[in-house]
């Protein structure tokens, strides 16, 4: 029984594991890129870059890495540094939890609906509700 567990739970991680991305594109031509790549060993990164013409600094980029872990669609993240590290680029995904959204395989439409990572809650305060489809 806790073999086959384990092998539903591998496969559900399996199937989460991938890079996740959003590019914004505004009509004043700023730019927000998003991208966090999950990866089957239980890490992942995270990268932030944004080109706000009417904000100081003009151009902006963050990171993020650590370990993810699911449970019931539900990711949980943590920092692989302490929190308590000062880099102003470095990213706290401490206490972040993203649900991960995947197609039905009992949806029979042929249209094909990709994965996505929805941030439902966020020490960074302009991370939840962001949404990413996986690449």
């Amino acid at each position: 029984m806790l073999c086959l567990l384990a092998q539903v739970l591998s496969a559900q991680t399996a199937d989460c594991a991938g890079t996740y991305s959003r590019h914004i594109l505004t009509v004043d031509m700023d730019i927000l890129d998003y991208q966090i790549t999950l990866k089957n060993d239980g890490t992942f990164t995270f990268s932030y870059y944004s080109k706000l013409k009417k904000r100081i600094p003009v151009e902006e980029q963050k990171v993020g890495q650590g370990t993810w872990v699911l449970e019931k669609n539900v990711i949980t993240f943590t920092n692989a540094t302490s929190p308590s590290d000062t880099s102003q680029n470095l990213m706290d995904f401490s206490e972040t939890k993203a649900r991960w959204i995947a197609p039905s395989p009992r949806n029979t439409s042929t249209t094909v609906k990709p994965q996505q990572l929805m941030f439902l809650s966020s020490k960074v305060n302009w991370l939840p509700r962001l949404l990413l489809e996986k690449t």
